[in-house]
Order: structure tokens, then sequence, then C-alpha cells
């Protein structure tokens, strides 16, 4: 059953809004059963919208049983059927699940690190702000050197009149005027350095904290286990669906204790804590919802306008629910729902039966059963109405917030609404939350449709290849079975089984009725040829076909033993980068389809309905989930690197973020830092207690001779310039090692393009070719060897037998 998803349309209001006349007098006007009519009206229009979708989708549902099918390892039902008449092989050797679990496990590993965010937010007037400081700051250098410039002028002339009476002048009263004014600019460039450089600082600080409120509240609704659930469904058919920012569609569980009263029935306060004192047994308190999260959709259930291909182009969207008489129950819990409404449908039985989708997914999975009885299809629609059906369903609903907001609407304007209706009943009905009027669903496809919403999973990509991979494996199986024995012809008037069993076993006795002839013979023995080597040849062709057309490579899966060798040919890490260049326009799609709007949304949310002001302000989203794609073997050879050649140098050293590098370090390794480095405040207390104790060693005299440490550090220093010189040395020789490697591996698959070789039989080429010389080589030190014994022989009178 699908939970259901709900969400509060309007903030709590603290004052009462006055009663709307005009309301209440057009609602008394038309009555109770007029009232009624028109919500079933509106229900059955926004019903035949539905149903109308549900129609156009049968197509992708049946893709999708296909899709499933070949993800678990089962044939449709009539190629099942076909084989068992043909009493042919059904094996089903599965190349798509390996596939599929690969790419998603992937995407999850590159969008979702267990060390950083895929996500950030910026102060949007960040950069212009900070050129405007950077302005400010060299305005107030220069004027800062004219007005000392202007200084020294004036000091030079008064100097002069003291060495040199006779010639005593006046000082000049303009320029000490323009020094003095230059003063006065400089500090007034500077107070307003300063002024600029608050309200950078203040908007950085007002942006973390709107970032730590968002990274709260998505690890509060398990976000980034609903992002890995949504990129399985998109792996597995082709489209995964979350919903969000919504609040009161879950109550929330806490154990309490009961508060401490006064004699005023109020709660007493802890003098020492500031907390209301409490005392008896824990309660469990159910409390409604009030922070926003994000909700995994099922695709089942979700039916977007067939008409557009993107979701934020669509006109509104209907999910349906389907709910028993438990679930339905349940809904009077959450906010706005109408409880009369939920009665009436619970006195009367569900007449709607399961979808059909149900009972094939069972099957699929080995239960050959579907849902026992009908359910409720509870309906929810998010999108915009047109103003009558808006102002109907506001005076049947008895909401005049929502009367209001059509009551002169003007037709350019669009008023979006939220509606759950059932079985001609409306349970809910409420304008639509958010402002922005932003869809509140994200899609994700790992292949996109140019026509529809919905795109292709890995299962559909690899479909021809699969069904062709089994193919043979089937023919070369049914191949074996009969070739496995030869085909016995026996003519029955000749001869008889002495047993009186026609089978063939070994040492069996036959009777000849007829006698035996060389023309004649009573058997015949017929060989059925075995085909196995050509159809491996199929079956190889295919996987290797599989690994092209699913654009994951066996080294993207992991597997050691087609892990590439540290040849002349490329590295393991270089192949590993290559291969990463594959997913990385798909996880660029997931950041603009899933990240960007979600994240956006959410800020969207705590800018409108958030009581916190100090989080609010103009902040631009971004999402960083490609990025992480780096090779981080690479990335932390590069940090360790740095580390060990920077680190301790005394020019470059100082200017080192230690702290940072050494998270990076971790973070590159895949470790997180939090759990393995002090904090700050730790760190800092660690050095001064190592600072303390050298300033303690100095003043008891341990601290060495001065020009003996000055000795000291310029030997190192040269010690460290020396192993600078060699270490880059040593880099420059590995970058043109590996640089000639690439011309290697360019010119190879150039001459393999040309000529249509294999790269593997260029490798196996170049070996012969480098055996032939080191035999070469090894016949030429013979020789030498032998020639230079041939004159120590002859000196010696040696001679050969």
């Amino acid at each position: 059953m699908a939970e259901p998803f709900a969400y509060q349309s309007q903030p709590v209001q603290s004052e009462q809004q006055p009663p709307n006349t005009q309301f209440e007098d057009e609602r008394a006007a038309m009555g109770g059963e007029s009232i009624k009519q028109a919500m079933r009206a509106v229900v059955g229009e926004l019903q035949s919208e539905a149903n109308r979708r549900v129609g156009l989708r049968q197509a992708i549902e049946t893709r999708w049983i296909e899709d499933l099918e070949q993800y678990h390892s089962k044939y449709d039902s009539e190629t099942e059927k076909n084989l068992v008449a043909e009493e042919r092989s059904r094996l089903f050797i599965n190349l798509t699940r390996p596939k599929t679990n690969a790419m998603g496990a992937r995407f999850k590993d590159l969008l979702f690190p267990t060390d950083e965010k895929n996500w950030g937010i910026k102060p949007t007037p960040v950069p212009r702000l900070t050129e405007q400081a950077e302005k400010a700051a060299s305005m107030v250098r220069e004027l800062e050197q004219q007005a000392m410039q202007a200084q020294q002028q004036a000091s030079a002339q008064s100097q002069e009149g003291q060495q040199d009476p006779a010639q005593q002048q006046q000082p000049d009263p303009a320029k000490q005027q323009q020094a003095q004014a230059l003063q006065q600019q400089a500090q007034a460039a500077k107070e307003a350095l300063a002024k600029l450089n608050a309200v950078l600082e203040e908007g950085r600080r007002r942006c973390d904290l709107m970032a730590e409120t968002i990274d709260d509240q998505l690890t509060e609704c398990g976000y980034q286990s609903i992002s890995r659930d949504q990129i399985d469904w998109a792996m597995k058919i082709g489209t995964g669906v979350v919903k969000g920012p919504i609040t009161g569609d879950r109550m929330r569980r806490g154990w309490k204790q009961r508060p401490v009263l006064d004699a005023n029935k109020k709660p007493i306060v802890d003098e020492v804590t500031g907390q209301p004192k409490t005392e008896g047994p824990h309660y469990l308190d159910m409390a409604e919802g009030d922070q926003p999260g994000y909700r995994l959709v099922d695709p089942w259930g979700f039916f977007p306008d067939m008409d557009v291909a993107k979701i934020e182009d669509g006109n509104g969207v209907f999910e349906r629910h389907l709910m028993n008489t438990k679930k339905l129950r349940e809904l009077q819990k959450l906010p706005n729902f109408d409880v009369d409404a939920l009665r009436r449908l619970l006195r009367s039985q569900p007449i709607s039966n399961a979808p059909a989708y149900i009972s094939q997914l069972r099957n699929i999975r080995g239960e050959a059963q579907g849902i026992s009885g009908n359910v409720y299809h509870v309906w929810e629609y998010n999108g915009p109405l047109e103003p009558e059906q808006m102002r109907l369903l506001s005076l049947a609903m008895n909401n005049p917030v929502a009367y209001e907001a059509v009551a002169d609407v003007d037709p350019l304007s669009q008023v979006n609404a939220c509606v759950w209706f059932c079985e001609n009943e409306v349970l809910k009905f409420a304008l639509y939350p958010y402002d922005s009027g932003e869809c509140m669903y994200s899609v994700f496809n790992l292949v996109k449709d140019e026509s529809c919403v919905f795109g292709y999973g890995m299962p559909s990509i690899l479909r021809d290849l699969q069904s062709a991979f089994n193919a043979a494996w089937r023919t070369m199986m049914d191949n074996a079975g009969i070739s496995s024995g030869p085909q016995v012809v026996v003519d029955t008037t000749t001869i008889e089984p002495a047993d009186g069993d026609w089978k063939i076993r070994a040492r069996k006795i036959w009777h000849a009725a007829k006698g035996i002839t060389k023309e004649n013979p009573p058997f015949q023995i017929f060989e059925i040829q075995n085909n196995q080597a050509e159809l491996m040849n199929i079956i190889i062709l295919a996987e290797r076909l599989t690994d092209l057309v699913s654009t994951i490579p066996q080294i993207a899966q992991g597997e050691p033993g087609t892990m590439p060798k540290n040849t002349p040919f490329g590295t393991t890490v270089l192949s590993m980068n290559s291969a990463n260049v594959v997913f990385r326009d798909g996880i660029k799609n997931f950041d603009d389809d899933v990240t960007v709007p979600n994240i956006r949304r959410l800020y969207d949310w705590n800018m409108q309905f958030s009581p916190n002001a100090e989080i609010k302000g103009d902040y631009d989203v971004k999402a960083t989930g490609s990025s992480v794609l780096l090779v981080r073997e690479l990335q932390a050879q590069s940090l360790m690197a740095i580390a060990m050649n920077f680190g301790g140098h005394p020019v470059y050293g100082p200017m080192l973020k230690n702290r940072d590098l050494l998270r990076k370090i971790f973070q590159a390794h895949m470790i997180p830092a939090d759990e393995v480095m002090l904090s700050d405040e730790q760190i800092d207390a660690v050095l001064a207690i190592a600072a303390k104790q050298a300033e303690e060693d100095a003043k008891a005299g341990t601290k060495a001779d001065n020009s003996l440490q000055l000795a000291q550090i310029q030997m190192q220093i040269e010690e460290t310039k020396a192993n600078n010189q060699i270490q880059l040395a040593n880099m420059k020789h590995d970058y043109d090692l590996k640089l000639e490697g690439m011309r290697r591996d360019t010119a190879m698959m150039e001459l393999a393009g040309k000529s249509n070789i294999d790269l593997e039989k260029i490798r196996a080429m170049l070996e012969a070719k480098q055996m032939d010389v080191q035999s070469s080589e090894r016949k030429l030190a013979v020789e030498a060897a032998v020639t230079a014994q041939q004159p120590h022989q002859e000196q010696h009178g040696g001679g050969t037998l």
C-alpha cells in the first residue's frame, strides 16, 4: 500500500480571520444539495482526467513489467509457454541485473559521498560586494599612500627650516590642508570598507545558518535514503520520483512526562534549567509533524501530464494511493482532511478493483496471487484549477480563504490547488502552499524520452542483447543435450530383446529372429552434430556488446579479473578515470533535475514558513555531484605529495592551511575527518600546550645556541632545496613517462582503427616482438661469450671433441 502524502496548505495564523459575508451569503443561497452536486461535478471532471492519463500510460506500464521480468530473470508469459510446449531449455543467464546494480551503485557512490554534501548555497550578492570591497580596499591604500607622501613633504619642509633659520619659511597651509583632507578621506574609506566587510560577513553567516538548517531538515527526513531508492527505480524502469518539501503528512512520536502544575494549572519552571518541571511515568505523545521533508513516490501511482516531456511544463500531477480501511482511517490524523467524508467512505465498501500490475508484479516474484477484495483509489491532485472549479470547491468545503483567492482573479493568473478525492467525495481541498507555484515533484530518468516524462532504464537498454544472449545459451544447451548421445535405429523385425525391454543398456542380450546380414544390420547409429564452438562465439559477442551498449565496462563494476595491468599501454588509475567519464552526463542530469530543484524548493519553504529570521536571505543553490567524479586515487596521491613536499617547507609551509589539507586527505581516502581528527578547539588547546612547554624549556636554559640553530636551519634549507629539486625532477620524469604512454596508447588506437585490429592483438604482437628481441639479445650474448672463450682455449691448446 502506498503511504499517503499531505501537507499543510497555509501557515498557522495567530489572529482570527474576519468573516467573509459574500462567501456566507452565496453558500446559504446555493443550499446543501446544490453544493454537493457542484462538488460531484468538479470531482467527476478530475476523475475523468485521471482515468484518461491511466489509459495513456498502459504502454509504458507494459514496458515496466518487461523490465522487471528481465531484471528478475523471468521470461514473459508467451515465451515461457512456447518453451514449455517445445520442451526446450528455459535457462535465463541474467546480464541485466549486474549492469543495473552496478550503474545504480556507481550513481549512489558519486552523488552521496560519506564525507561531504552534494549541494551547497551561497549568497547571491557576494561576487558584486566582493568586487566593491576590493575596490574600496584599493582606494584605502591609495589614499593612505597619498596622505603619507603629503605628510612627508610637510615634515621635510619643517626640518629644512630648523637647519637654516636664515632661510626659514612658513609651512604651506595648502599642503597641510591637503594632507589633512587625504587623511580624513582615508579614514572615511576605512570605515566604509569595514561596513562593507561586515555586510559580507553577515551574508556569509546567514547563508551558513540556512545551509545548516537545510542539512538538518534533509537528515531528519532521510533524504539520502529516499534519493537512493529513487535512483534504484530509475535504474530498473527508467523513472524515479520524489516529492517535497511537504509537512503534516506524518505524526511525530515522542515519550514525555506530564508537567508539574501550580494552583492555577500553569507549568512550574525549574529555576536552574529554565525548563518546566515534569513528574510521573512517561507516555507516548503523537504530535503533528511540522518539519518539511521529502517522500518517495511510487512510479506506478504517478500520473503526470502525458503531453509534455518535462514535469515542470505539465498541467498538474495526479497521484494514486491504494488504501485499505486501515490506511483510510489514518487520514483523519492528518491536517485539513474532511472527517465526515472519511466516515461516509468507510460506511460503504470500496468499489474499485486493484490494478492489474499488482498481480503481475507478484507473479514475477513467484507469488501467484493478487489483492483479495477491492481497495480504495484515493487520488491526490496538485496543479492548476479553473476559477469556477475553485469557487465551487471553496463553497463545498467551507474554505473562505480559497474563495477570496479566486474572487477577482485575472484570467492570465494561474491558481494552484491541492485536492484529495475518492469515489465522488472530496477528502481535502486547499490552496497550493508555495508562493513560487513550482511543481513539488522531481523526476529522474536514466535515459530521457524526448516525448514523455517517463524515461528508459537499464533493462530496456539491454533488452535485445539479453534476448540474443539467452537465445544463444538456450540453443547451446539444447544442442548439447541432443548431441550428448547417438540416435539409434533398431530393426524390430529382425531382432528382439531377450528381456523384452527395448531400452539400450550395457551388456544387453538380443535375439536375432531372421539372422543378421551385413547389408541389413539390426542397429544403426547416427551422431547429431555438436555446434558448441559456434554458439559460444555468439555468447561471447553478446557479452562484449553488453559492456558497450550499457556503457558500464567491467572495470567500472570492480571485477578484479578485468582490471588492466600497469603496462606501458596505460595504468589502472587512468583507466578508472576514463570509465568515470561515462557517468558524468547522468550525474549532471541528476543535479539539474533533482538536486537543484529539491534544495531550491526547500530554501523557498524556509523563506516562506520558517520562523527563524536569522537564516533568511538571497541565496543561490548549486549542485556539486559532478565534482565528486575526480578519481579518488589521483586526488589522494596529489594531496599526499603536497603535504610531504610543502608541509615542512620554510617558505611554502606557513602558506598552507594544514588543517583543511589534512581533512582533504582523509576525504580523498573516503574516511570521515570528524571521526579521526580533533576539533578546532581541541587542536588549539594542544598547540597552546606545546607552545607553553616550549616557552618553559626556553626559560630553563634548554635552548641551544643561536648560531648553532642558524647553522642547522641553513643546512635544513639547503637540504630541503636539494630534495625539492630531486622530487621535481622525479615528477617531471614521471610526467614524461605518462605522456609517452598516452601517446603510445593514442597511436595504438589509431592503428587499431585503421587496420581493424583489436588492442589485445596489438599487445600480443608487441609482446611477441619483445620476446623475439630478448631472444636475439640472449643469442648475441651467447655468441659473444663463445667468441671470448675461443682465444683462451687456443692459447692453452684446448679444442672441441
